[in-house]
């Protein structure tokens, strides 16, 4: 039996554990951890998640995070090979760094959200490493102690549940931790359903309602020249119109969106769509980052560009209504 597909659930939130090939150590030096920190700080700026909380032990290593447009395949992608090309070089070994395909759990963030924070960050203690969670460097805890948004975690969020007083909520953020420390392993956050969800029945039957949008799909052979094709039909433009000289505000958007999908369609890179597209690196970038923060911001914006990454992708000229960009 083939691998079951990642499921891509767009705010949805996963625990993801990757543990080193046949147990071995993937951090060996103070270094290490701190290179796949910087790593993992990369990966956010670049996919934009929502980073809750982090663990780091010597063969393996838990996250928690909400991912947003990109899936979660790309980024795990992306952080695994660049963390296992470092550690090989670095101490001169050949092979497999990681232990098959990392697991993810996608989570009933309402039920579940805090206790798993709390289970990452008590990790170093049952496993003896320490005896105080806040004397371990090599997790998130410490940033929910100083009660700040710090490389990339989103401590203020979290800490808001308990109280909009910075004080008040470490505090009780404290006592929360504390509270577990006798909990020991906690199984059920394992031995999920199906394998890969944690939450009650209403949860995943929400999550699998139209699960065939959700499923990551690989990248499918399509040319920047045929997304802007598409575009040009769906926006009634002119191709001239959408690559041209100017500034103009509207086509400075399409020639963004292109961009846009033309690397989460057909996994493009953009140093390959900077010569058709007539703009440099830098304002196809920033053209980019502006246009995953409207869609942060604007739903219906939001709805149009999912309709047109569908229509590329399935290669169908649908005639839905556009409204401008």
């Amino acid at each position: 039996m083939g691998r079951r597909p990642r499921i891509h659930f767009p705010g949805g939130v996963y625990h993801v554990i990757s543990r080193g090939n046949q147990r071995q150590a993937i951090f060996k030096s103070v270094s290490d951890y701190r290179q796949f920190q910087a790593f993992l700080g990369e990966a956010q700026k670049r996919y934009s998640f929502r980073l809750y909380a982090y663990v780091l032990m010597p063969n393996h290593f838990h996250l928690l995070m909400e991912v947003g447009s990109q899936p979660l395949s790309k980024v795990m992608q992306s952080l695994l090979y660049h963390y296992s090309r470092y550690f090989n070089k670095r101490h001169r070994k050949l092979g497999h760094l990681f232990q098959g395909r990392y697991r993810a759990i996608l989570c009933d963030k309402e039920n579940y959200l805090m206790e798993l924070i709390r289970y990452l960050h008590l990790n170093p203690v049952r496993a003896g490493l320490v005896r105080d969670a806040g004397k371990y460097m090599w997790s998130s805890h410490g940033n929910y102690l100083k009660g700040r948004d710090i490389e990339g975690v989103a401590v203020e969020e979290v800490l808001s549940y308990w109280s909009r007083r910075r004080g008040e909520a470490v505090r009780k953020y404290k006592d929360f931790i504390l509270d577990g420390i006798g909990q020991g392993h906690r199984e059920e956050y394992y031995e999920v359903k199906e394998q890969r969800y944690l939450g009650d029945d209403e949860f995943i039957e929400r999550v699998e309602k139209g699960q065939e949008n959700l499923v990551d799909a690989g990248p499918v052979k399509v040319t920047i020249k045929e997304v802007v094709e598409e575009i040009a039909r769906q926006w009634g433009k002119n191709i001239e119109e959408i690559l041209g000289k100017g500034r103009e505000r509207e086509a400075s958007r399409l020639r963004a969106m292109a961009a846009y999908i033309g690397r989460e369609v057909g996994g493009l890179k953009l140093t390959e769509m900077v010569g058709y597209l007539k703009r440099d690196l830098a304002t196809l970038s920033l053209g980019i980052r502006k246009l995953e923060q409207r869609m942060k911001e604007d739903i219906q914006f939001s709805q149009q560009v999912k309709q047109l990454y569908e229509a590329v992708r399935k290669g169908k000229k649908r005639k839905y209504k556009i409204t401008k960009a």
